[in-house]
């Protein structure tokens, strides 16, 4: 009797036994199991790349009554509720602008004759600047600290603790809405001014890993964009050079979500073709890691009050190709402008920023010198490439000026 197994019988037990062999070689080295289908993760490493970024902010304010005095107003409105900014009888409406304008240019004006948005401690606070007063609200955001104090918010489900007195500050701002302008800044991103970068490295199981090693880094390379102005997944980047854009800390996942240690970190922004620095305090992320590699979550610390009114409202350290300072002439008209148009006072936020502050006291004054600050991101998987190279934006080629 032949007892020869048919050929195709041995085959099927051949690459029985080799699949058998390669599944227990799998299990045996840790969270294998977990990454064998993972194309984003490549021995024990993941890079990605920031596609969305905006402030992480509260609701509506007509519909959620945070603002019961009102919204911020800008210096002609002001001077529109004196008796002498109200318009006159047979004033046309184009002499009435500029006698607002006007009179709008003496209240921005300091006792010195400075120009309050580029010097706003010369001023006084303002109070028609409106801040939100209630804690009882939901906002977005994390708990930075671990405690639940009388300034923190509602997470939107509902939990105690969360910092993010930046919309406190914002809050009945009528740009900071959710559909406000100034929560746009990503768009600058996307033409290619500046980028965050993020990689995690000893990556075990994209599930739940007690130890992941995660850098922070500027990008020196402008977001890769499709057809259709997506950005693309899978894209080669180089991180920034400069030490100061490069941050590195660990962090654990557990049940996809990736926390991370607090580490001081530094990006970058773009506003009327002047670029600035945007440093955040004990950065951390805390985000959720989807199977196809996307990262959707917060990225959250302290921004110096002072670095945050640059930023936001005075440009007063914006700097240009090549890293010099932004002409005068630009950074005042910009501020000015922005003012104006957003509908705010550069004397209001600046003192708002610092009745705020609620972080980083200084050693001398005990005055707090911080803001917690909350930014909602997601980020796609990509490829970071270390090399020397020169930024191909002006703002990634700044080096780091405008402090």
């Amino acid at each position: 009797m032949n007892n020869r197994k048919p050929d195709n019988m041995r085959f099927c037990e051949s690459s029985l036994r080799t699949s058998l062999a390669a599944l227990s070689l799998l299990l045996a080295v840790p969270g294998a199991a977990a990454q064998a289908n993972v194309p984003w993760v490549r021995d024990g490493e993941a890079a990605f790349v920031v596609s969305h970024i905006a402030y992480a902010l509260g609701p509506e304010a007509a519909d959620s009554g945070t603002c019961p005095q009102g919204m911020t107003r800008n210096l002609q409105e002001i001077a529109a509720m004196t008796t002498e900014g109200r318009q006159r009888a047979g004033e046309s409406d184009a002499d009435y602008a500029d006698r607002l304008k006007a009179a709008a240019k003496v209240l921005g004006t300091g006792p010195g004759g400075e120009d309050l948005c580029m010097n706003p401690e010369a001023g006084k606070p303002d109070p028609y600047f409106r801040t939100v007063q209630r804690s009882d609200v939901r906002v977005d955001g994390i708990d930075l600290d671990g405690e639940a104090s009388t300034d923190d918010f509602l997470g939107e489900d509902g939990s105690a603790g969360i910092d993010n007195q930046w919309y406190r500050v914002v809050g009945c701002s009528r740009s900071y809405q959710p559909a406000g302008q100034s929560n746009s800044f990503n768009i600058s991103m996307l033409t290619g001014s500046w980028g965050i970068l993020v990689r995690l490295r000893g990556v075990d199981d994209i599930r739940n890993d007690e130890h992941v090693d995660v850098d922070f880094y500027a990008n020196a390379d402008p977001i890769r964009l499709s057809p259709a102005r997506e950005p693309l997944a899978y894209a080669s980047y180089s991180p920034h050079s400069e030490p100061r854009y490069r941050a590195s800390t660990t962090g654990s996942i557990h049940d996809g979500v990736l926390t991370t240690v607090p580490v001081d970190a530094d990006f970058q922004n773009e506003v009327n073709s002047m670029y600035l620095n945007r440093p955040l305090r004990a950065a951390r992320l805390e985000v959720s890691i989807s199977a196809d590699g996307e990262l959707d979550g917060y990225l959250a610390g302290y921004t110096p009050v002072e670095a945050m009114y640059d930023m936001a409202y005075g440009y007063r350290n914006g700097w240009k190709l090549g890293g010099e300072l932004a002409p005068l002439r630009l950074r005042s008209g910009s501020a000015n402008g922005a003012a104006f148009v957003l509908g705010h006072t550069c004397t209001g936020a600046w003192y708002a920023l610092h009745d705020n502050a609620d972080a980083f006291p200084d050693p001398a004054s005990g005055k707090n010198t911080a803001i917690s600050t909350q930014y909602r991101i997601q980020a796609i998987p990509a490829f970071i490439i270390e090399q020397q190279v020169t930024p191909k934006s002006p703002a990634l080629a700044g080096e780091g000026r405008g402090e």
